[in-house]
């Protein structure tokens, strides 16, 4: 039993541990509108690149290749002297903010894409290289 409580205990701590701090960095009206989220708790540097999960919660349901979701979590790399990113994963989620069923992932790192000046791309970019330099 007690090996039992030890076990519940550390999983519960390890999950909640997990949870990510999600800091809002802008909106958009594109896609029926959005809210664009980072987790800098994840932000992670090497050399001139940072690894940072980024969440997408939609206002209205979309839909991907059948699937429906209204939040998109993605791990992205950043290269922070070259000015541009690449997907290494994503996540669609039915509900907002991450919840309710996973409807689909993918984990296939994508080509690098340049950095758009005024898009949310570089909110995201100027986010993570700048968290990266103070950590």
């Amino acid at each position: 039993m007690k090996y039992l409580l030890a076990l519940v205990l550390i999983l519960f701590f390890a999950n909640t541990h997990a949870v990510a701090e999600w800091k809002k960095i802008g909106e958009s009206e594109k896609r029926d509108g959005y809210t664009a989220y980072v987790d800098l708790t994840s932000a992670r540097k090497a050399n001139n690149r940072v690894k940072m999960w980024v969440l997408f919660d939609y206002n209205t349901e979309q839909k991907v290749s059948g699937f429906n979701f209204l939040s998109e979590k993605i791990r992205r790399e950043y290269d922070c002297e070259e000015e541009q990113m690449r997907m290494l994963s994503f996540s669609l989620f039915s509900w907002n903010m991450e919840k309710g069923d996973l409807v689909r992932s993918y984990n296939q790192p994508q080509k690098w894409e340049k950095i758009q000046p005024g898009s949310m791309s570089e909110l995201e970019w100027k986010t993570a290289c700048h968290s990266a330099i103070k950590s």
